[in-house]
């Protein structure tokens, strides 16, 4: 229940953007007319300003997102204005540099993030060129062609029976934002997100907008949606554990420095980790420490799990003492104890025969050490210190157990 709310506050930001652009366009009559002429040059201003942290924080997708919608806002905006329609047929380049959006959404999204100045950046770069050549190519060279298959080949004819037709840019947009859909609910990546967010940005766009204005509103948010995804993607960096998914060191230090008034920290770490994992190998360690931060974030009494480093983490519970929260400490080491690993084994150097790898039940258990603040350790970092000297002491009793 809590990760399904969790997941949903996730989707609120960047569709929350966009309700707000939405209101900000319906009632657009109502801003004083300086702010209307600022919302001209908005997109352009923070869709640079999402290229340069693009850039610097080495975000390739980002980048190139952000110049695909300066062109594609270009396009809507400038390209009548200053593009004679003998060269530049308004409806059909609009068209091209509509289609590349949700094209381009998708692409990016599934790339795996490899640098801009690698290879693979490169490669991304021709990319784009390519498309940038090919719109160019069709204006220029074949227009009319362009003019008949986006006024007459636009529409899906369906069989017999059916009174409508399927408009084949919905329908592009319909799959890539399906699959946006899916991949930020299994991966939930917060870029995801802003990129399905993006993409219902360009549908209203495209099929709601009459006015000019309108466009430079929805682009604005577009490239809002770029900040606050790199800002989000740098915070998640910093301060949340990448193998674990939960929150870090770092994020440890600053929790330390808030924490006032009555609280409890638990240390707790892994028995024999260091021996399990030369036995079974880092992957399946891996795999050990994944299942074992997930017992944690499930903690009850509304303890707070960190990763400490290596095998060892961090429970902060805030507004409880020491004997309120070992009862939820005791559940969390049963939940431990009794928690299973499926090890398919390794098949053996050498063998040739195709025999099925045994599968084996693998365990682990934790010990634990608490503390909370008194007279004689009032301060967060010797609180913690005081659960570490409890978590030794756990060690010598035998492990799989709880020590104050």
């Amino acid at each position: 229940m809590k990760k399904a709310f969790n997941l949903l506050i996730s989707f609120f930001i960047p569709f929350g953007l966009l309700f707000f652009a939405y209101i900000i366009y319906l009632n657009i009559e109502m801003l004083p007319p300086l702010w209307i002429e600022s919302l001209r040059y908005a997109p352009h201003t923070l869709f640079l300003i999402s290229m340069l942290l693009g850039s610097w924080f080495n975000k390739s997708k980002v980048l190139f997102i952000a110049f695909t919608l300066a062109v594609a806002y270009w396009s809507y905006s400038y390209v009548p204005l200053s593009m004679t329609s003998l060269y530049y047929p308004n409806d059909a380049f609009q068209f091209l540099v509509t289609l590349g959006i949700p094209i381009n959404l998708l692409l990016f999204s599934f790339l795996r993030e490899r640098g801009i100045l690698s290879l693979w950046g490169k490669l991304k770069v021709l990319m784009i060129m390519v498309q940038g050549w090919s719109i160019t190519y069709l204006i220029n060279r074949k227009p009319n062609y362009v003019e008949d298959y986006f006024k007459k080949s636009l529409l899906i004819q369906l069989p017999v029976g059916f009174d409508w037709d399927v408009d084949k840019m919905m329908l592009l947009f319909i799959i890539t934002a399906i699959a946006l859909f899916i991949k930020a609910i299994l991966k939930d990546d917060f870029m995801d997100k802003a990129f399905l967010s993006i993409l219902t940005a360009m549908l209203v766009v495209i099929y709601s907008v009459k006015v000019e204005i309108g466009y430079a509103i929805f682009f604005s948010a577009a490239g809002l949606m770029l900040i606050v995804a790199i800002i989000q993607s740098s915070y998640k960096m910093a301060y949340i554990d990448e193998l674990t998914q939960i929150p870090s060191r770092r994020a440890l230090e600053e929790e330390l420095l808030k924490l006032g008034g009555q609280y409890t920290i638990a240390m707790i770490d892994i028995d024999f980790f260091k021996k399990f994992n030369d036995r079974y190998g880092h992957d399946i360690g891996d795999d050990v420490l994944r299942m074992v931060a997930a017992c944690l974030k499930r903690v009850g009494g509304s303890g707070k799990a960190f990763r400490y480093g290596g095998e060892e983490f961090t429970i902060v519970f805030h507004n409880r003492g020491m004997e309120e929260v070992t009862s939820y400490l005791e559940e969390l080491r049963k939940r431990v104890s009794q928690k299973t690993y499926d090890y398919k084994g390794k098949k053996k150097a050498g063998s040739r025969k195709k025999s099925k790898p045994q599968s084996k039940k693998l365990h682990v258990t934790i010990s634990i050490g608490i503390a909370e603040k008194n007279e004689i350790y009032s301060i967060p970092e010797e609180v913690r210190k005081s659960a570490d000297k409890a978590l030794y002491r756990a060690k010598k009793k035998g492990r799989n157990c709880v020590c104050k």
